[in-house]
């Protein structure tokens, strides 16, 4: 099969069938790519290279999935990520795997890689396996079965060796049963708050004490470092005329997005509830019973309003709409309702019991499952296709201005060549938004080792593509004390309040470790709680961000109840005492079981993987070749 492929073969489509691919146990290993040039060596291990574009391309997939996990977040963030080492060290890693893997004589069979591709849904039919659609989707997104297979083996060689190392990792009992000990306890103490803001008012700082604050302090008043660019812009709206959509990269859209196309079968139902206890008696059911199918022979009485009777009779929350539920799928009822409401046709009634109660059910509405068909939304599809790919040719073609800007090509030059006009910003800190270039992504990460008069790579906004010049950089500055003076007032007296808040709460601490009963003499002070039970990480209700506090007294021998130091609650103090500890019981331990089992495995099994890549490592010869 493969053969016939190789002998057939030569978009966008190719990119969610490699996105699909996930590896064993999450450990995002990535696709070790040896098809790269020699030159430009940033790294060898034990001889084999890394090039400096492959460390580009690993960059460029971790800030993407930097962005998408951090949004808006992610310009100020991204100095602090240290982004192109982690990307090093990650391709580091993958070299290191693929040359165990090696040395073990782990391999894949060209039958495993068949199976694997001929099972892929992009390359289906009919639910079965297409060359035509193979040869068509690897032909329009310019790659070759070879390479394509290459990274089917690579991968499967990632999940052989993952499982092998992974399957030594054993789960005892006894470790199951401490840990569900440890995550289903319960304490509950008695603790008191000592807010900063009540002593805040009364702390004084001289002129001296203002100075030197500021001396020991002064990276929190700094002035970002700022940058001037020059810019030219690529509109994607420029290069919709060369898109060039064909009907069958539509058919292709529209057979990989079916789900979105599909209307799933759904009804719209009335209820009139008769509810039961969570455990009711044979005396209660039958009672519910008996008013529902009373209820349903009345509402089959010619004039009746099934929506009055709901009002009138109904224990439910919907009573006062008339018993509406709306719109539902298969899927969001309880199963006895939700099989008797697709049952029963538009005007029909029926009763079922649910472990809510009994229900006396309408169903005003049935529409059943349809998928548009292709016809209705090709104009929509071209439409979103002909955006994409020009936007694909804008970023191409601000590429290769990239490329003749880095040769060396006068910026200016290049952007009267190119009969583009060039912008230049204001001075700004990197995870500011730039005027004119709305939803600007990767700044940060663009300008990171570049000096004055040295160009970006392309960078990508809202409307296009963008190349830049960075023209100057403003170095970061500390603000003059006159300038910041009140400031720096201000958060020495909250620092010296938080000080005495402190020492008010630790003194407490002291006196309530020689009381007999610690907890009932903290409960006679005045603004002293009860916690309440509480589990491990939980917050104590009413006090925010106090998770360290349930984790203190879990800590906390019976001997030694007292906490030995205040604890912080986002910002304020607490001082607090243990009263009580709770183990869990045997039915919770019993529900738990397996999910806490399963979560150790994998956790045991991911640290067995990476113990062995520090094994890797510690025996390694890697050569840094090129600085970062």
């Amino acid at each position: 099969m493969l053969e016939l492929m190789r002998k057939h073969a030569g978009s966008w489509i190719i990119k969610i069938v490699l996105g699909a691919i996930a590896l064993a146990f999450a450990l995002s290993f990535g696709v070790y790519s040896y098809y790269g040039s020699p030159r430009d060596v940033a790294v060898k291990v034990n001889g084999e290279p890394i090039t400096m574009k492959q460390v580009s391309d690993e960059l460029g997939r971790m800030t993407d999935e930097a962005r998408a996990q951090m949004g808006d977040q992610f310009d100020k963030l991204a100095p602090l990520l240290n982004l192109r080492q982690r990307a090093l060290d990650r391709l580091v890693d993958q070299a290191l795997l693929f040359q165990a893997a090696n040395r073990m004589g782990i391999v894949v069979s060209e039958e495993e890689i068949r199976r694997r591709v001929a099972g892929m849904e992009a390359f289906q039919r009919g639910g079965s396996f297409d060359l035509e659609t193979y040869q068509r989707v690897l032909a329009r997104n310019r790659l070759t079965p070879e390479v394509f297979e290459a990274l089917q083996r690579d991968g499967m060689i990632m999940e052989k060796l993952s499982i092998l190392i992974a399957g030594a990792a054993q789960i005892t009992p006894l470790e199951v049963d401490h840990e569900l000990e440890q995550r289903l306890a319960e304490v509950k103490g008695v603790y008191k708050v000592f807010n900063p803001d009540d002593y805040l008012k009364k702390q004084e700082v001289s002129p001296a004490e203002a100075q030197a604050y500021y001396d020991q302090h002064k990276r929190q008043y700094l002035v970002p470092e700022k940058l001037v660019l020059e810019y030219m812009q690529f509109p994607a709206a420029e290069f919709r005329d060369q898109a060039d959509v064909r009907p069958d990269d539509v058919r292709d859209f529209y057979e990989m997005n079916r789900n979105r196309y599909a209307k799933p079968e759904r009804v719209h139902a009335r209820h009139i509830l008769y509810a039961l206890p969570e455990k009711p008696t044979a005396a209660q059911e039958e009672a519910a019973q008996k008013l529902a199918e009373k209820t349903l022979e009345l509402a089959k009485q010619p004039g009746q309003d099934f929506a009055a009777l709901a009002k009138e009779h109904s224990q439910g929350p919907t009573a006062t709409n008339g018993g509406d539920l709306g719109w539902f799928g298969r899927g969001q009822m309880v199963k006895p309702f939700e099989d008797l409401a697709f049952t029963l046709k538009p005007g029909e009634m029926g009763v079922v019991q649910t472990r809510f109660g009994w229900h006396v059910i309408k169903v005003e509405d049935h529409q059943a499952a349809e998928v548009t068909p292709l016809e209705k939304v090709e104009g929509e599809i071209k439409n979103e296709l002909t955006e994409r790919q020009a936007r694909e040719l804008a970023a191409a073609a601000a590429e290769r201005a990239f490329d003749q800007a880095a040769k060396g090509a006068d910026f200016q030059e290049l952007a009267k060549a190119q009969k583009r006009s060039l912008y230049t910003t204001e001075p700004l800190a990197k995870g500011k938004p730039v005027a004119g270039l709305p939803g600007l992504q990767g700044l940060a990460q663009a300008v990171e080792g570049l000096g004055a008069g040295q160009v970006a790579p392309v960078m990508h906004y809202e409307d296009g593509s963008v190349v830049a010049l960075l023209k100057e950089l403003i170095p970061e500055s500390v603000k003059p004390f006159k300038d910041v003076e009140e400031e720096v007032r201000l958060s020495l007296k909250e620092e010296k309040a938080e000080k005495e808040a402190q020492a008010a709460a630790a003194k407490l601490l002291e006196k309530l470790r020689a009381a007999q009963d610690p907890g009932q003499e903290l409960l006679k002070e005045s603004g002293a709680k009860e916690t309440g039970w509480i589990k491990p990480g939980e917050e104590v209700p009413g006090l925010e961000h106090s998770d360290r506090l349930a984790d203190a007294f879990f800590l906390r021998p019976a001997e030694a109840r007292v906490l030995p130091k205040p604890i912080a609650a986002g910002e304020v103090i607490v001082a607090a005492v243990l009263t009580g500890r709770k183990a869990p019981d045997q039915e919770a331990m019993a529900a738990n079981r397996e999910k806490a089992r399963a979560e150790l495995l994998l956790s045991k099994r991911r640290q067995l993987v990476q113990d062995f890549l520090s094994d890797l490592r510690d025996q390694a010869e890697i050569q840094m070749v090129a600085k970062l």
